[in-house]
């Protein structure tokens, strides 16, 4: 990171976090309740960073405002609170927000052997471009957490995916040493998935995440932060595996301790 930079974003720091912003988290951002103070003060010089150098930019017709802005950096801040790396996903220059599912017009080759397009999106991650999200979608996510979904964790996930320069569903992880575990466990977690969705038995993960090993990690990243205590329980080794790569344990927030 650049001294310019550096020095901007220590002097954005100094300023107080906007009570107006405080009053969005509070009444859109449940989740955030569950910090210390610690914390959710790294939480806030996060947003407060995000915000600041992405480029937001509304999409049919849909009007950017602090609440768009701050919601969405919000679930980016959590998913960020311990993966220093990323460098608040320099990567990721700009997010594109529609007020709705919007229509994709890249064709793409389904299944079934057929062209495909026109299908209507929640998000979607571009390779170094930008982020794409519903609204409507990434705002029900960040209010009501506990489903298990959460279309902004799940395009980021791919976003921070995409850090290693390829797609594959393994993140660039915190030792070498921890990369023969990883792809381990994930596929036989990604094994057991595929056997019992063939024998139509539910499972926290949803179906989507079969669709190849990028989407298995996205899934089980929205998962592992919006329904953590689910994952733990229903597959106990990818969530030690995601508590290892992200750095905290998000079904036990309380046992954060400042670094």
């Amino acid at each position: 990171m650049g001294l310019l930079k550096r020095h901007h974003r220590r002097s954005l720091l100094q300023a107080p976090f906007p009570k107006e912003w405080e009053a969005i988290l509070s009444r859109d951002v449940p989740y955030l309740q569950r910090f210390n103070d610690v914390d959710a003060q790294r939480l806030r010089d996060t947003i407060q960073i995000i915000v600041d150098e992405k480029f937001w930019e509304g999409c049919g017709g849909l009007q950017i405002d602090d609440q768009i802005r701050v919601v969405i950096a919000a679930q980016a801040a959590i998913m960020l609170l311990r993966l220093e790396s990323t460098d608040y996903l320099h990567h990721v220059r700009t997010f594109l927000i529609y007020p709705g599912p919007y229509q994709q017009t890249q064709e793409r080759v389904g299944s079934d052997g057929l062209v495909h397009s026109g299908t209507a999106n929640l998000g979607e991650a571009w390779y170094n471009g930008p982020v794409v999200l519903s609204w409507p979608d990434a705002l029900a996510a960040s209010k009501s957490p506990g489903q298990g979904r959460n279309v902004v964790m799940h395009e980021l996930a791919h976003s921070i995916d995409m850090l290693t320069g390829s797609v594959n569903g393994t993140p660039l992880l915190r030792n070498k040493s921890d990369y023969s575990a990883w792809q381990e466990v994930m596929g036989r977690t990604f094994q057991e998935l595929r056997e019992k969705t063939a024998l139509g038995q539910p499972d926290v993960l949803r179906p989507y995440a079969l669709t190849n090993a990028a989407e298995f990690f996205a899934v089980s990243t929205e998962c592992f932060f919006d329904a953590p205590a689910t994952l733990r329980s229903g597959h106990p080794e990818a969530y030690a595996q995601f508590t290892r790569f992200w750095g905290w344990d998000p079904a036990n927030p309380a046992s954060l301790h400042p670094e």
